[in-house]
């Protein structure tokens, strides 16, 4: 009877095919572990002490820019203060002022403090300039009828023209 199982040689001698048949094995080679410089896993104490420096020096300057920063905002606040209270200021003294140069204000004190009063119409003086050189004082108001204001605009025309 023959089966399909695979057939096992009683020598345990694997078939090899015939390209392998002459070959020779090559031995494997042998390793042999030497003592000697190890890698290094010490760091030079120059190298350690420029980078610890450089760490001391930026943490210093970070902490410097931080202070320099928060001072400049302390002096921009209190500017800011200082503006608000002067634009107050300001506006209390704008408003004095205009409060002060009223009509009404200006009359009490040249009366209270000056001695001032009203003008009477007895206390002005006209001067009327006709002609070259001719000045007349009158005391009644100058006349307003229309030929002399037509005569006095005319003379102040010619005067502007360095005519008269």
């Amino acid at each position: 009877m023959q089966s399909t199982a695979a057939r096992v040689s009683d020598n345990r001698e694997y078939s090899y095919s015939r390209d392998y048949r002459g070959v020779r094995r090559e031995a494997a080679p042998k390793l042999q572990v030497k003592e000697g410089k190890g890698t290094k896993t010490k760091v030079s104490p120059l190298r350690l002490l420029c980078c610890c420096a450089l760490l001391v020096a930026l943490i210093s300057l970070a902490i410097y820019n931080n202070i320099v920063m928060i001072e400049l905002g302390d002096q921009l606040n209190e500017s800011k203060a200082r503006l608000e209270e002067l634009e107050s200021q300001s506006v209390v003294l704008q408003s004095k002022l205009e409060s002060q140069t009223s009509a009404q204000t200006v009359e009490n004190y040249a009366s209270a403090q000056l001695g001032m009063g009203q003008v009477d119409s007895y206390q002005v003086t006209y001067v009327t300039l006709d002609g070259e050189g001719a000045i007349f004082r009158t005391d009644k108001a100058p006349d307003k009828t229309p030929a002399r204001v037509l005569l006095r605009g005319f003379d102040s025309l010619l005067e502007y023209m360095k005519l008269k």
